[in-house]
């Protein structure tokens, strides 16, 4: 071997004794053996890397050639080799764990991005069968909507004999037309707003408006027949005066409905109805409360969920869509407010949500 150095045994002692530079001296092999890994493409060949290193390494150590041990006279340097040696030899082991890690990481990221790329390709095709499924469902929906209200205008021109007199058999089942009727137009009109949401289509045109005068109030004298049918009282309350907010017409008076719809089919016969409008610092609230059974505080966070059924409802006749709730969160949010449910169990059930000035 080389003696490079040709160091004395006290210039030998001074350097190689210092700690400081012990521990250089691992930093250093551990980070060429580092790199060496990095750019190693398998095992042996990387092991054959870091011996070479490792031996030009001892090559640089002071001291005698270990062939001939038994012809030195001073037999430290030879010791200091030996543990130098041993701590070689020693992180070989250590870096030859870490290489096979190092690959496995590699293999692994690797066929983690083949299953994202996979996944990709897999969500990118779902995108289009849902877009597919919307479009469908939004024509159909536009088909059904015009001949049914065709229809729920004629059973109303019955049930108000305009087209002649009913005997009592014959109103109760133009009453039933009518009441499917709209059941059905809710529903499709439900789906119709969730065909636009999901494609992100719902645009805001938003207005300067009284909510009490411009919308409210339209909506309310719209329903009065059912309100009328269910014998339900009806009150407007709060700050009527003070309900200027700045929204879409349209879209807010799909939310009245909806709110206003579930609060005749969910609530009780010969019960109340309440509209409360309070105006705070620069928002305005609005609250319909209808008497009736409520429900479960636990179930309240389920309702603006798509598709969400109100548990009961089947075994009462109520046919919905699960979407309405949905829906009204959904524009009530995208005006910048909040929507929540609260309920009294066998007493009252209530929905509130909030409009920006």
């Amino acid at each position: 071997m080389k003696n490079i150095l040709q160091l004395n045994v006290d210039d030998w002692r001074t350097k190689y004794a210092n700690p400081e530079i012990q521990i250089k001296e691992l930093f250093r092999n551990y980070n060429v053996s580092t790199e060496l890994i990095k750019h190693s493409t398998d095992f042996q060949e990387l092991l054959d890397l870091i011996l070479k290193e490792y031996i030009d390494r001892l090559d640089e150590i002071p001291g005698v050639d270990l062939v001939n041990v038994d012809k030195l006279d001073q037999k430290w340097p030879i010791r200091e080799k030996l543990r130098s040696l041993v701590m070689f030899a020693t992180q070989a082991v250590l870096l030859k764990e870490n290489a096979e890690v190092f690959r496995k990481l590699e293999d692994t990221n690797r066929q983690l991005h083949d299953t994202m790329q996979k996944l990709d390709k897999k969500n990118k095709k779902l995108k289009e069968i849902n877009y597919q499924y919307l479009n469908m469902l939004s024509f159909v929906s536009h088909e059904l909507r015009s001949p049914l209200i065709s229809v729920l205008g004629f059973a109303e021109l019955l049930d108000e004999e305009v087209l002649g007199t009913l005997n009592d058999e014959q109103r109760k089942a133009v009453q039933v037309v009518i009441r499917s009727s709209r059941t059905l137009i809710d529903m499709i009109q439900n789906y119709l707003d969730l065909s636009k949401i999901e494609q992100g289509g719902l645009h805001l045109e938003k207005k300067n408006l009284d909510l009490y005068k411009d919308i409210l109030l339209f909506v309310l004298e719209e329903m009065t027949e059912q309100f009328q049918r269910m014998e339900l009282s009806v009150f407007v309350e709060g700050d009527t005066e003070q309900a200027l907010v700045n929204c879409d017409p349209g879209l807010i008076r799909v939310v009245l409905n909806n709110l206003l719809s579930n609060s005749i089919k969910y609530g009780e016969q010969d019960g109340k109805v309440v509209v409360q409008l309070q105006k705070k610092k620069k928002e305005l609230q609005v609250s319909v409360t209808n008497t009736g059974e409520g429900m479960d505080k636990k179930e309240l966070k389920k309702l603006f969920q798509k598709f969400t059924q109100i548990e009961g409802n089947h075994k009462k006749g109520i046919r919905s869509s699960g979407l309405g709730l949905y829906n009204s969160k959904y524009i009530i949010k995208k005006h910048g407010g909040k929507i929540w449910a609260d309920s009294e169990l066998s007493s009252w059930f209530r929905v509130t949500f909030t409009l920006p000035d």
